[in-house]
């Protein structure tokens, strides 16, 4: 490659001003690194060297000979002129996928600030040589085409070195009539650089995108929008890769992060469809269940995770991240359920519903969850899976708790028991007794919910579940002192709070809630407000509504004790907004104690 160095055409091309030099057509390749400027000087001369080495390895591999080529540096790149015994069929085909190869090696040796991505510009036109080098108005062009925003804007979303943009002449004349060219993965963009305005052709060589392909899989999914990580998963790409993808398919960004999704006549057939909706459901199956275990994780001990595991789910740094999540996908996740049954990923459909348990448990979209687990349960008898039967039906047994229907509930949660005992799985026995326990509380039938506990606690103890011990012990508290025995509840909740301060906060604020009501049954008034203050602030810290709005509830009634009735009421107020919101039962109860209280 011949480089210029300022005067090695001077004997050659020589002439006056009064005399242009005659002018010659040439292919031009203009080039850019990324990020020069912010490099060390040693930075910038490790890049330049791979740089030049890169372009030497790769014209020579693609059929265009170094005696073909006359270069200009330009400090942070260059300027190659291609002579025209060189077909510029040349530089449509092989040339860019091999650069970006040679970049690729290079880079996998290089330090970091070494490294390269590059922008490239492609056209061809009438070049004049004078002592100085080269001048035209084509090579103005290539370099506005090289300076143009969508083309920055290409390689800064892609996860490839390499970034291409071709003239519309050389999209037209060379790129679509060569079949190697592969014209379909270009992509049309405006170009507007100073005086310049004229249309360019953009693609990523080394980055995957069939367009079709593309757009048949994303439509797959049972939403209207989809994220950048859901799109990963359908297209069976990295989180990067698939952002390119979105960002050249150029869909409706609704918001930050988020696209429409497209709609198509025609879907991926067979195993590809098969396997891409998989994916997507898998994804939301762990991702969801990873939320579930930041945010509710007493609530659901069944291992959810799939035997093929077909992709990678998001992790949570936080519950605050993880309730986000859940919230922005709510939508998403109740189709994801639905298309899980409608599609025949029957394993995948019962476990859906119970891993989205601490979304909709915690802000109560009560018809969308009900609907999901009577889903997961026929699904679940229809591969004969008895543990998922089990689970779905504890699910509807919370489910029909949340409504208040607490028959319903016993019912449900003794046909889970009966399942769990049938199949020898001593956690979920332990776990279905807990709600069961539970509804036979609300149905005063308290000798029988202590026993129920009891045995759960026992279960727990021995299989080693701590975690569920507490649990266990806090239910136990609450059905003691439902019998007015608030000396051993006392007792149970104390055992439950030590552990809870091993294993989870929002444990911990039911173990204080349960702690505060132990202590107003036996009059300590005082310091039952106190341990009711310390469960809502667990509960506000963790996202806990419903908890909230229990630990609201019994403070307003530790303060009428008290006979601060004005404390009771702010209480009572603050209560009733909450089960308002999450449209609960307890909205009654809580209207008959503020109206008790006469007018404010």
């Amino acid at each position: 490659m011949h480089v210029h160095k300022g005067v090695h055409l001077q004997e050659q091309m020589q002439v006056t001003p009064d005399s242009p030099p005659p002018a010659v057509h040439r292919s031009i390749l203009c080039v850019d690194v990324e990020g020069f400027g912010g490099r060390t000087n040693w930075e910038q001369l490790r890049a330049r060297a791979g740089l030049y080495q890169a372009l030497r390895d790769a014209l020579t591999e693609s059929g265009v000979p170094s005696g073909s080529c006359y270069c200009e540096d330009r400090g942070d790149g260059a300027m190659i002129l291609v002579g025209p015994d060189v077909p510029k069929a040349r530089l449509a085909a092989p040339f860019p996928a091999v650069l970006a190869s040679m970049l690729e090696r290079h880079n996998g040796s290089a330090p970091p600030g070494a490294r390269i991505r590059i922008r490239v510009a492609v056209h061809a036109g009438e070049v004049h040589y004078d002592v100085h080098g080269v001048a035209g108005c084509s090579i103005n062009t290539a370099f506005r085409l090289l300076e143009a925003a969508p083309l920055r804007d290409a390689l800064r979303g892609s996860p490839g070195v390499l970034a291409l943009i071709a003239s519309e002449w050389f999209y037209d004349e060379v790129v679509r009539q060569c079949p190697a060219g592969d014209a379909a993965s270009f992509r049309a963009v405006d170009v507007a650089v100073k005086e310049t305005r004229t249309r360019g052709w953009i693609r990523l060589p080394d980055v995957r995108a069939d367009t079709g392909r593309a757009l048949r899989l994303l439509a797959l999914h049972p939403g209207t929008e989809l994220s950048v990580p859901a799109a990963a998963a359908l297209l069976d790409v990295p989180d990067d890769a698939a952002q390119a993808v979105l960002t050249g398919l150029r869909l409706e960004e609704r918001a930050p992060g988020r696209y429409r999704v497209p709609a198509v006549g025609d879907e991926p057939a067979g195993a590809e469809r098969d396997a891409a909706l998989r994916r997507l459901l898998a994804w939301y199956l762990g991702t969801a269940d990873n939320a579930r275990l930041l945010l509710c994780p007493d609530r659901v001990t069944a291992t959810l995770t799939l035997p093929d595991a077909p992709c990678r789910p998001l992790a949570f740094a936080s519950a605050a991240e993880a309730r986000r999540w859940s919230e922005s996908e709510r939508l998403n996740l109740a189709a994801a359920a639905r298309a899980a049954a409608d599609e025949g990923h029957h394993d995948i459909a019962w476990r859906l519903p119970l891993a989205l348990w601490a979304f909709f448990f915690l802000r109560s979209p009560w018809t969308d969850w009900i609907d999901a687990l009577r889903t997961g349960l026929a699904s679940a008898r229809l591969i004969g899976d008895d543990r998922g039967i089990g689970y779905a039906l504890g699910g509807l047994g919370y489910a029909s708790q949340s409504r208040w229907e607490f028959e319903e509930s016993a019912d449900l949660f003794t046909a889970a028991r009966d399942t769990f005992v049938g199949v020898g799985d001593a956690r979920g026995e332990a776990w279905a007794l807990h709600g069961l326990g539970y509804a036979c509380r609300r149905l005063q039938r308290f000798r029988e919910a202590v026993a129920h506990h009891r045995r759960s606690v026992r279960l727990a103890r021995e299989i080693g579940d701590l975690r569920g011990t507490g649990h266990a012990l806090s239910a136990l508290g609450y059905a003691h002192a439902c019998l007015n025995e608030f000396d051993t509840s006392l007792t149970c909740f104390e055992q439950a709070r030590a552990i809870a301060g091993e294993t989870e906060r929002r444990a911990e604020g039911w173990a204080l809630h349960g702690l505060g009501y132990a202590h107003q049954g036996l009059r300590r008034f005082d310091r039952a407000a106190a341990l009711y203050r310390q469960a809502l602030d667990v509960f506000t810290e963790v996202g806990d509504r419903p908890g909230q709005g229990e630990a609201y509830y019994n403070l307003g009634q530790t303060h009428l004790h008290m006979t601060r009735p004005d404390a009771a009421r702010d209480c009572w107020v603050k209560a009733l907004a909450i089960f308002e919101d999450l449209q609960t039962p307890q909205t009654g109860a809580v209207l008959a104690r503020l109206r008790s209280l006469g007018p404010a």
